[in-house]
């Protein structure tokens, strides 16, 4: 009779948690209909998500005291909602739209002046969304990169909320998943300290500029790509950077400096415009400052003489005149496209902003489309790599396990230790390629168990 209840009660069990599940869905829909049109915006994903678990908790909430088994429900309620936040109709076709919606999110949170009671309780709401997401490496990805941005852009607001964000993390997830996020901050840190170190060492100098600096940032812990072309460092900057160069050799021999110009900026004072007397600070890219700078000898240029004074190469340096027309810095006098090898560019002296400072750096794309699905591609490697690795692992430890067991193992540790929930068919290929490498066997006489080949 206990079993005949028990398995009645697991039924009931299953029911209920499809019933969450669909109903959570549904609801879903009706906040955030369905439109392949239109951009989510995370904050709206976020809460959508958090109303409808507050609803679901809320309706079930009498069901759970009277039945006197709130471990239960509680349990089907989180398995539906594992299933609302990682497959519902924004998710298709992949669970990697969830931690990157919740990591764009945290970064429109962190870059906001906030109150400190708001941000506790925003903090405690993100937290509750990341404890259902399944792919919590690609929360991490996402996260990384966003915090590399601000860090080098400098547009976190508090320090304290970033490590309070990072703290969280880790009380989630281990000490090894935010450990980059903890070194990314420890160099900007550093950096500190170096470029007052190096402002003390240039200091008497007669070439001294005290209104730049540097960041140092080690290449195994920030999520940075090289730059895609050269460029010739304005003779404005070039004996600071040969200084800084020659400055940092002394104390770091050792060390390799690869410089990062497409994530350089500057700002240049803007005199010429007839709109105003006072001119314009032009806050821009490393790129567009090579550029405009040329400007202070000559009053108009050629692609061609543009490309070799710059050495940028013709797509980059196409894509930046191109804004730079757009936004009436540049107009193009000869010539009917940008690009044109003869075309001729001139400061455009009518330039007007309603603002003193004008921000003209627009980020260029600096991945292709190409170039993002060998990321995707080198992800999906990695994690079968990782998933073979754990069932390799769990053989070892085994000697042998059925198929039953083995994938629920694999999916346990897989989660704990990586962060993300392999599918079944990914832990049945891996299981297939281990097989054919020889390193597990099937028992023989039987139809799911496996064996570690010593």
């Amino acid at each position: 009779l206990k079993e005949i209840l028990t398995n009645i009660q697991e039924l009931f069990m299953l029911r209920f948690e499809s019933r969450v599940k669909n109903e959570g869905l549904e609801s879903f829909e009706k906040i955030i209909p369905r439109n392949a049109n239109t951009e989510i915006a995370p904050k709206a994903y976020i809460d959508a998500l958090l109303k409808i678990l507050l609803e679901v908790r809320n309706m079930y909430k009498d069901m759970i005291v009277s039945f006197q088994s709130e471990a239960k429900f509680n349990e089907s309620i989180n398995k539906a909602f594992v299933e609302i936040v990682n497959r519902n109709h924004v998710c298709k076709p992949s669970t990697s739209k969830s931690p990157e919606l919740l990591a764009r999110f945290c970064d429109s949170l962190l870059r906001k002046k906030y109150d400190e009671n708001d941000f506790e309780n925003d903090l405690e709401n993100i937290m509750t969304i990341f404890h259902f997401v399944e792919d919590k490496d690609v929360f991490n990805k996402y996260y990384s990169k966003m915090l590399a941005k601000r860090l080098i852009n400098r547009t976190l607001k508090s320090d304290d909320a970033e490590q309070s964000m990072i703290n969280k993390l880790k009380e989630k997830c281990g000490f090894e998943y935010t450990r980059k996020f903890g070194q990314m901050l420890a160099d900007i840190s550093k950096s500190k300290d170096l470029n007052n170190k190096f402002k003390e060492y240039y200091f008497a100098r007669a070439d001294y500029q005290d209104n730049v600096s540097f960041l140092i940032l080690s290449t195994m812990n920030w999520p940075l790509q090289p730059s895609l072309t050269n460029i010739t460092i304005p003779e404005e900057l070039e004996k600071v950077y040969e200084n800084f160069k020659k400055f940092y050799r002394i104390s770091h021999s050792k060390h390799k400096l690869n410089w990062l110009f497409h994530l350089t900026n500057g700002e240049l004072k803007a005199n010429y415009c007839n709109s105003t007397k006072t001119g314009y600070i032009f806050m821009v890219s490393t790129y567009q400052m090579g550029i405009l700078l040329q400007y202070n000898k000559d009053i108009s240029y050629t692609f061609e003489e543009l490309m070799q004074k710059t050495d940028l190469d013709y797509d980059f340096l196409t894509a930046i005149l191109k804004t730079l027309v757009q936004q009436k810095i540049l107009k193009l006098i000869i010539g009917t496209e940008v690009g044109d090898p003869l075309s001729h560019y001139e400061l455009d002296m009518d330039f007007k902003s309603n603002k003193y400072r004008v921000n003209l750096n627009i980020p260029i794309k600096t991945l292709s489309e190409e170039e993002e699905k060998k990321e995707e591609d080198h992800k999906v490697k990695e994690r079968m790599l990782l998933i073979q690795r754990t069932i390799l692992n769990t053989m070892k430890i085994r000697k042998t396990l059925n198929h039953i067991g083995l994938v629920n193992e694999v999916i346990a540790k897989v989660v704990d230790r990586y962060n993300f929930r392999p599918t079944i068919i990914n832990i049945k290929k891996c299981i297939d390629i281990l097989l054919e490498k020889e390193y597990i066997e099937r028992v023989e006489g039987t139809k799911d168990m496996f064996r570690y080949v010593y």
